[in-house]
């Protein structure tokens, strides 16, 4: 039960900080926090479910006659935890689910921060840079202006260019990490490509990162390789976002308020 336990602990740690937050409502930041809770707590209540399907196998839990008409439905909890192709299923879905949303709400947040703080002379200069060697074969076209125009209603600002706009908008805002922040970044966002898009399958040039005892080896051509042993890599990788967001979080204080677009519910 000390996995659970620690994880109800993180949820309770997660919810301090929420009630802790200086921020207006609907504001970006809480949201962060908040979507962090939801997102612990599904991992949290599978790994309970887990914990339920062990003890039915195991004998520990027993259902009297008034719900016998469960039974069907119970010996498929019972299962999940009995059946090793199943176990190893379970718990494979669960650690997906909880990078690629950890990841998202990541992106989510840094792509919504950006979109409250840009105006269109900062958004010309990313573009511009981002496209310099563009720029100097145009250089001397009386189009240069309109085709720099066009890139900027067109061009896609990478998830790392609006992470470095945020996090040098102020002096010595950040920690001491950003170098390795930024390799962690980029690190996640060809992980969850790699598990989202296909699978776990990878084309692209070699790489590898090692984080928490484990090496993360992508081969062209190949399924995504995981060398050492963590139970909770996931959750570590989590945490890590979360460090890297309450950091960059730091560099935005000064904005008394950065608004949450309505979802809808």
């Amino acid at each position: 039960m000390k996995n659970i336990d620690k994880l109800k602990n993180v949820l309770d740690l997660i919810k301090n900080e929420i009630y802790a937050l200086d921020y207006p409502e609907n504001d970006i930041r809480i949201a962060y926090f908040e979507n962090l809770y939801s997102i612990i707590n599904e991992f949290y209540l599978g790994k309970v479910f887990f914990e339920i399907s062990t003890e039915i196998k195991n004998g520990n839990i027993k259902f009297d006659a008034e719900i016998m008409d469960l039974q069907p439905h119970i010996l498929k909890v019972y299962e999940v935890a009995d059946i090793p192709l199943l176990s190893n299923g379970f718990h494979n879905d669960l650690n997906r689910k909880l990078f690629v949303d950890s990841f998202t709400n990541f992106e989510v947040t840094i792509d919504l921060c950006f979109e409250n703080l840009k105006t269109d002379a900062i958004t010309k200069a990313i573009v511009t840079d981002l496209n310099t060697r563009l720029i100097k074969l145009i250089e001397e076209s009386h189009k240069k202006e309109e085709i720099i125009n066009q890139l900027v209603k067109s061009s896609f600002i990478p998830l790392l260019r609006k992470f470095k706009f945020l996090s040098k908008r102020r002096d010595n805002c950040y920690g001491e990490n950003y170098a390795e922040d930024l390799k962690f970044i980029s690190f996640c966002g060809k992980l969850r490509n790699c598990v989202l898009h296909s699978a776990g399958y990878y084309k692209g040039k070699y790489y590898e990162y090692e984080f928490e005892d484990v090496k993360f080896i992508f081969k062209n051509d190949e399924f995504l390789e995981m060398l050492g042993e963590n139970d909770y890599i996931f959750l570590k990788i989590n945490e890590r976002l979360t460090y890297i967001a309450s950091q960059l979080f730091n560099c935005l204080s000064d904005i008394e308020f950065l608004k949450y677009p309505d979802d809808g519910f």
